[in-house]
């Protein structure tokens, strides 16, 4: 566990490189990307290109906060709000989309975006009213397994969607392992699907928390 509380506040323009990488190399071994990109430098070039252009192009819409040890983002949780509406195609091209669409390997990425749509749509379905949607939360690799994500997740987003009205909050899992720690922590399972990635099941479990 750590003995250093996080610092969090809301994600400034200046950071949003370095929390894109944050989540590039957080993310870099999961299922999630590893199941249709198995070439290492090929899933660090298509995450790293889609998640700076998720960034970037949601940051003034959705609320991301990021929490801080010693002045440095080890942590990101990446929040939806109960009127979330996705930005236009145009915004996305805008703040670089188009790196992902000069990528090879187009019909892999277009698979991808297909499933994650998928993944994620039992959750957008709850949202609204005064329920909000975790879009990711990560970790930095070096400060995994110090206690940050719980105390993320605790301790930071959900006083924060409390304050902001929220009285639930809704996620998807495709980590067994992730999925016994937010039992643990009282998110209930409401929606489980297995999806086929190129041939590889995958499971998915949406769960929810009252606030």
């Amino acid at each position: 566990m750590n003995t250093k509380r996080l610092s969090t506040e809301r994600m400034l323009r200046s950071e949003v490189r370095e929390c894109a990488e944050l989540s590039v190399q957080a993310f870099a071994d999961y299922e999630y990307f590893s199941n249709y990109f198995a070439n290492r430098d090929e899933r660090i070039a298509f995450m790293r290109a889609m998640i700076q252009s998720e960034y970037r192009t949601t940051r003034r819409r959705a609320h991301f906060l990021v929490g801080h040890t010693d002045e440095m983002p080890v942590a990101v949780a990446d929040l939806f709000p109960p009127d979330w509406q996705k930005p236009s195609d145009l915004q996305y091209l805008l703040h670089g989309w188009w790196r992902v669409l000069r990528l090879p390997k187009q019909d892999i990425v277009n698979e991808w975006l297909s499933m994650d749509t998928r993944a994620g749509q039992y959750c957008h379905t709850l949202l609204g009213g005064t329920t909000w949607y975790l879009s990711s939360l990560t970790v930095s690799p070096a400060h995994q397994g110090k206690g940050y994500g719980r105390e993320m997740l605790m301790d930071c987003v959900m006083p924060y969607i409390r304050n902001h009205g929220g009285t639930r909050l809704c996620f998807f899992t495709n980590s067994k392992s992730n999925l016994a720690f937010y039992r643990h922590l009282g998110f209930e399972v409401a929606d489980y699907q297995e999806i086929d990635c190129r041939g590889t099941k995958m499971g998915s479990w949406s769960i929810v928390k009252a606030l």
